[in-house]
């Protein structure tokens, strides 16, 4: 029998003759995995493995003259191929084997109307057509021969039977004059639209604009200047005539996405890359007035482990006003930001009435990992984990522009990226968080509004709900309890790739890799995170927002008409405050002891309830509507305890649960400097310690000491 010409690598056929173990051998069939060999010196047939057949060292196919057939050589491929091309590829290569041969690769029958020796190769086209076409796919027997003669000048190649050419984007026309054409088509993106014939006549302006040089040249004008209609078939072939066509709304979410490829956020350790955004919460809430407000939340999510590091619920109210002297209004602030970033450097505490299941105890984190490295852990933690932020995506807001914010990620050791205007790809996973937030909490919360006006349900208003500082509650909850422990599709494990994991389950095999050293911040660091303020120190002390806060300190007596010396503040003192905890501020002494000094509200004692920041601001403009003066505090202080004492009338029927106190933020869990041991160093040596002579009782000194027989007896 003679050999084949040519093989190729890996496939052997019945019938070849091949060497194996230094003797020469015949395949006479194939037994599932196993090749079944007859040596042409022996009678007794032997079956080899058919991987361990052609793997050995001296596997060769052999020719008629008892010669090595040369492997085939495959066709250079230019362009890899893609997942679906190689899949494809298989699948043609199974039937180009079938017409070649009459059998399936690995059968050893062969089907009816594909017998070798009952069939011709033009009816195994003719049967192969037809069976395609049951199956939906229109093949003729003239292309079905094309493609075998194809695949068999490729050396039985089946990635010859889909090779495509790459079409280039606008054919034969200048790439200058298509990116021309794609720059004055997206420059209507948010624009009226407007017709072909305007888009014709402005890249005909721009090319003369640009390349005003190379139009002296007959040739380069005869490429960059195009005819009307070739013109309109390559905005036809481009899809530029369509995206023209589609209405603004569309063109507008078109132009914000980038270009592809796109590059997504990758993070190999908790905290390489954290995305921070903010979305409305779409649940009504009861504000600081038991008035029905709206709600913000502000979260951050870690790129490498899905997890949410901390997650920050803010009131949303209009103010009143012209839009740039609004009073009352607020809605996610720099500080809100800034208490955001505190609270990913500290456990979430776990609260008694949450379920034990948002336990960390009761979750996949390494908990035994972690109490070993932060003593924080040993308290009733949340099962979210502590993961320090390294760089932070976020977008071009007005809260995430001020220099506050900056200043605190400079001093956290955090680098800023910012996301690209109108540009939602560019933090991924944060638009998928909201839509995850939406389906498996707002709408389970009592003042869903559904995800658009037309979905909102009646009466909303005046149904039951939340006060902010509940709703903030609910959603810490919710992350400890489902976020953090539901499994993620996107999350995968290289040791168990098909096994999906949970952002805790993720976090605990990242951690033997990377490890973790807690990041607590400081007493000196909580007071950096507060708003600044620069004051002049006077002996009625320093003004901040319109308040006056003094001190006993004699620090603070010693910087009464005295000069920091910081000429970018004209020479002030800094002071920082929290808004949401107003009646303390911080005076830091650039002089003497280089200290902070805590100052406070001189009408402090006044005001015995909780009060914010926007509470003063509301209790200031009705002073000053009532004809008051702004600098009174006195009076702003008397508006703000009326204000207060609205709230503790109770609410009316239908705002059962209005709050009783205002939303005042989040605490930052800042660790103070240890006390010191009042022992540490010294050394007592118990032998030598002499006992101190006891002292007769009160009232017993005349008393008869128990007798020698009353001891026995009770013994």
């Amino acid at each position: 029998m003679s050999g084949p010409s040519a093989f190729t690598p890996g496939e052997v056929r019945l019938g070849d003759r091949v060497v194996w173990q230094g003797a020469a051998h015949q395949v006479v069939a194939f037994q599932d995995a196993a090749a079944v060999l007859l040596a042409e010196v022996a009678l007794t047939p032997v079956v080899v493995l058919y991987t361990a057949l052609v793997s050995a060292t001296d596997f060769a196919v052999l020719d008629a003259d008892n010669a090595p057939v040369a492997p085939a050589s495959l066709p250079a491929v230019d362009v890899p191929p893609s997942k679906a091309q190689r899949k494809e590829a298989t699948r043609w290569h199974r039937h180009m084997v079938e017409l070649d041969t009459g059998l399936l690769p690995g059968s050893r029958t062969a089907r009816p109307g594909y017998e070798p020796e009952a069939t011709t190769l033009a009816q195994r086209y003719a049967c192969k057509s037809r069976e395609l076409a049951a199956a939906g796919i229109e093949v003729s027997a003239k292309t079905l021969e094309s493609m075998r003669l194809k695949w068999k000048r490729a050396g039985e190649n089946p990635l010859a039977l889909v090779e495509r050419r790459p079409r280039e984007v606008g054919h034969r026309t200048d790439p200058r004059v298509i990116e021309i054409m794609r720059e004055v088509v997206l420059g209507h993106s948010r624009g009226s639209g407007v017709d072909i014939q305007a888009i014709w006549e402005e890249v005909l302006d721009a090319v003369q604009d640009r390349y005003a040089q190379q139009l002296d040249d007959p040739q380069e004008a005869q490429r960059l200047l195009l005819k009307r209609a070739t013109f309109y078939r390559r905005m036809q072939d481009t899809g530029l005539a369509e995206y023209l066509a589609a209405p603004t709304r569309r063109r507008a979410q078109q132009a914000s996405k980038p270009f592809p490829p796109y590059r997504p956020s990758h993070a190999l350790r908790p905290g390489q890359v954290v995305q921070i955004d903010t979305s409305p919460l779409k649940v009504k809430a009861l504000g600081d007035d038991a008035e029905v407000i709206s709600a913000e939340l502000t979260s951050a999510i870690d790129v490498a482990t899905r997890s949410n590091c901390a997650v920050m619920v803010v009131p949303v109210v209009t103010g009143e006003g012209s839009p740039g002297k609004r009073i009352g209004g607020r809605a996610t602030r720099a500080f809100d930001l800034v208490l955001l970033l505190a609270q990913c450097f500290a456990p979430l505490a776990w609260r008694p009435h949450w379920d034990p299941l948002a336990l960390a105890a009761n979750s996949a984190l390494p908990l035994d990992d972690l109490r070993d490295a932060d003593e924080r852990f040993a308290r009733a933690v949340a099962a979210r984990p502590v993961i320090h932020p390294r760089t932070v995506i976020i977008d071009q807001g007005s809260p995430y522009l001020s220099e506050h914010f900056e200043y605190v990620c400079a001093m956290l050791g955090i680098t800023i990226e910012y996301a690209r205007k109108d540009t939602p790809t560019d933090k991924p996973l944060k638009e998928r968080f909201f839509r995850t937030l939406g389906s498996r909490f707002s709408q389970h919360v009592m003042g869903w509004t559904g995800t658009g006006f037309a979905h909102r349900g009646l009466g909303i208003e005046k149904g039951p709900l939340y006060p902010i500082n509940t709703l903030q509650d609910l959603a810490e909850q919710w992350v400890a309890l489902d976020y953090q422990q539901r499994r993620h599709k996107g999350l995968r494990s290289p040791f168990t790739p098909g096994l999906t994991l949970s952002p805790n389950e993720m976090y605990a095999h990242l951690l033997p890799m990377t490890g973790y050293r807690p990041r607590v911040i400081t007493a000196e660091e909580a007071r950096k995170l507060l708003i600044p303020a620069w004051v002049k120190i006077t002996d009625k002390g320093i003004t901040i927002e319109n308040r006056t806060y003094q001190s006993r300190d004699w620090r603070m007596r010693l910087l009464i008409e005295q000069c920091s010396g910081i000429s970018e503040h004209n020479d002030r003192f800094e002071a920082r405050y929290n808004p949401y905890h107003p009646e303390v501020a911080y005076l830091f002494d650039h002089l003497y002891s280089v200290e902070w000094i805590e100052v406070e509200f001189i009408h402090r004692r006044l005001l015995d309830d909780k009060w914010t920041q926007d509470l003063w601001e509301r209790a200031t403009a009705t002073v000053v509507d009532n004809g008051g003066r702004k600098d009174d505090q006195l009076a702003i202080v008397n508006a703000v305890r009326s204000l207060r004492r609205s709230l503790r009338r109770g609410p009316g029927k239908a705002q059962r649960t209005a709050p009783k106190i205002p939303f005042q933020g989040l605490e930052v869990a800042a660790e103070l400097e240890p006390a010191l041991d009042p022992y540490a160093g010294v050394s007592i040596d118990v032998d030598g310690v002499t006992a101190y002579p006891s002292l007769p009782l009160a009232g017993r000194e005349n008393e008869r000491p128990p007798a020698a027989d009353d001891l026995e007896a009770r013994e």
